[in-house]
């Protein structure tokens, strides 16, 4: 079997109701001038299912992303579900996830959502102070309020719901705060993501953070979860570096070995190897006219994903290269990312700060797993 592979699909592109300072996708815009909305038409749909499940996986992995894809409402994942049944091959495991801002969820969709058994990440970065620095809508509004009714719509029908909390220059100083306002709506499962975002000049935007303030923010966290000692609470960020421990690979693929885990599809079909590097220069194709395996098995493809694996040298000789693989791509400078991650000074103190902890859990784990 080939490499197992999910998508991540942009059904309404980079269209949004939100304008977050720190959006790094509202930009693709630009890539389909085209007016009005961009919406993904059921024969896109279509050709993109029938792709995908001609491919052979474990699980049939599709997350839902934007922009904003609740702007398409219930009566499309409706029809997507629809498809799934039609064009699944018999006895296939599909997994849906949608991540979303949270703040158009309503009845029927969060019916749906429950009954088809969709995983939500839902964008919140912590108390309303903190997360409406950046998080407003178009006219300039908060939206943490309407963030936390769009939860609570989701809870109600069932559906899974995670945190997923971008770290910026808005909430890094205040990591404790952050995780347990997340921790008092109910979150289970958070992922903290950095905000590293940079001018044309190569130059750190007012949001983005150092590696520095990532290293003690993780630290700060880390403390808090590790003293309360509530493994019902999971941390992405902590169970990929227990993962890598123990030798299990890791749940993000920042660090893994290299850059092969998913494909994006952009509302039109058009197919990119990374949500981060949906640009004309790393165009794979489109799946009204190019199979998946096709594109999976092209020398553009490979050219990307294993870039990562061209470690940089001053990583090279690092204690904990085998823990952060060299970091994301997007992170290290250079054409060829071939310079250390942005984030390095900050992964290496959290990992000096917390690594015998984690080597104790990460046996324990082997241990279990033998």
């Amino acid at each position: 079997m080939h490499q197992p592979f999910s998508l991540l699909i942009k059904p309404a592109s980079a269209d949004c109701n939100l304008r977050c300072d720190y959006c790094f996708y509202l930009d693709k815009a630009a890539l389909y001038p085209e007016s009005g909305k961009h919406r993904m038409s059921e024969e896109t749909l279509r050709a993109m299912l029938a792709r995908y499940f001609e491919t052979e996986q474990p699980v049939y992995s599709m997350v839902w992303q934007g922009g904003e894809p609740t702007l398409m409402g219930a009566p499309f994942y409706k029809r997507v579900t629809a498809l799934q049944q039609e064009l699944a091959p018999r006895g296939a495991h599909i997994a849906n996830s949608i991540q979303t801002n949270a703040t158009m969820v309503g009845e029927a969709l969060a019916a749906h959502l429950g009954r088809y058994r969709f995983l939500a990440g839902c964008s919140i970065d912590g108390p309303a102070d903190l997360h409406d620095v950046s998080r407003r809508t178009a006219g300039g509004k908060p939206s943490h309020s309407r963030v936390l009714r769009g939860v609570r719509m989701l809870q109600k029908y069932r559906v899974p719901v995670n945190a997923v909390t971008l770290v910026s220059a808005a909430n890094v100083r205040e990591p404790l705060r952050v995780h347990r306002h997340l921790l008092e709506q109910g979150f289970r499962h958070i992922q903290y993501i950095p905000c590293v975002e940079l001018d044309e000049q190569g130059e750190p935007l007012p949001w983005s953070i150092t590696g520095a303030e990532w290293g003690r923010f993780l630290e700060a966290v880390f403390e808090e979860w590790y003293a309360a000692a509530d493994w019902g609470v999971s941390v992405r960020n902590f169970e990929s570096v227990l993962a890598r421990l123990a030798g299990m690979g890791s749940g993000e693929c920042r660090l893994c070995e290299r850059c092969d885990q998913y494909l994006v599809v952009e509302h039109n079909g058009d197919i990119y190897p990374c949500d981060f590097f949906v640009d004309k220069a790393h165009w794979l194709g489109n799946v009204h006219d190019t199979s998946l395996r096709d594109v999976r098995e092209s020398p553009a493809y490979a050219a990307f994903f294993q870039a990562k694996s061209r470690i940089p040298e001053p990583c090279s000789a690092c204690e904990f290269l085998r823990v952060c693989m060299g970091d994301c791509p997007k992170f290290r400078t250079g054409e060829q990312f071939n310079k250390r991650s942005r984030l390095c000074d900050g992964w290496q103190y959290f990992f000096m700060a917390t690594r015998e902890r984690f080597q104790s859990m990460a046996r324990s784990i082997a241990l279990r797993a033998a």
